[in-house]
């Protein structure tokens, strides 16, 4: 039976710039400052999207995300001090080549005023942004390329319907990504990835946007078959025979 659409939520009578001074006061007190970040920051925010906040500490005794309702705003806060963020810059988002939390420090507004720590914290995050993601190992590579293989061969002749919107729609993440890691592009998830790719690629981008438009709404395959099949060709095409991938020695029953 049809639903009726979801009803937007009403608009927040208070500002984030009002919201995040109103928690520095109450819920973060002793906090350094805080970055409205994310797309309020930006400016790009829709009926049902979250205040983005990045909660700056002289310490904690550990980095934690919490989220809940403020003042009518659904807020996402991530709690750090100057070393927990160095760690989740290097060795949590960058080896994964995430460049949110480093974004949102960098463009982030601070309140209720820029300090010497949240330079700091800009710094390092523009340092991160600077260097860019790690490249991809060969192993790395002929994994992508095999799950790749797999996903387009289930494009090309699917037992139904479903199973075409299925792994299609698992297909354009994963080819999007690897065609980012492969250009040592900072990739992302869910509905920020179009973006990555417009700012990588924007001829490219359309491209994925006219073949994955004509999968879904007609289900004509040949075009994301065709974007897959030249993606892969530089880097080695499609693969199967001869995959190997072995488990470390170590992985047995405990």
């Amino acid at each position: 039976m049809n639903q009726p659409p979801p009803v937007p939520r009403a608009a927040p009578i208070h500002s984030p710039l009002y919201v995040a001074k109103d928690l520095l006061e109450t819920r973060y007190q002793g906090a350094d400052c805080v970055f409205v970040a994310g797309s309020v920051g930006r400016g790009e925010a829709s009926a049902y999207s979250d205040l983005d906040l990045i909660v700056l500490y002289p310490e904690v005794s550990h980095a934690y995300r919490e989220s809940f309702t403020h003042k009518g705003w659904p807020v996402e806060a991530s709690v750090h001090d100057l070393e927990t963020l160095r760690y989740f810059l290097y060795k949590v988002e960058r080896p994964e080549a995430s460049a949110s939390l480093a974004e949102m420090v960098k463009e982030g507004f601070e309140v209720p005023q820029g300090t010497s720590r949240s330079a700091q914290a800009k710094i390092m995050a523009t340092e991160v942004l600077a260097d860019g993601p790690p490249a991809l190992s060969e192993e790395e590579c002929d994994e992508w390329r095999y799950r790749l293989s797999a996903l387009i061969d289930d494009i090309r002749e699917p037992r139904s319907r479903h199973e075409l919107m299925a792994a299609a729609a698992l297909a354009y993440g994963e080819l999007a990504r690897f065609h980012l890691r492969m250009n040592l592009k900072w990739v992302s998830h869910g509905k920020s990835l179009p973006r990555r790719l417009r700012l990588a690629d924007g001829a490219l981008a359309r491209r994925f946007e006219e073949a994955f438009d004509a999968l879904f709404a007609r289900g004509e395959a040949r075009g994301v078959v065709a974007l897959a099949e030249e993606l892969l060709k530089p880097h080695g095409g499609f693969l199967f025979e001869g995959h190997r991938r072995e488990a470390p020695a170590g992985w047995r029953s405990y």
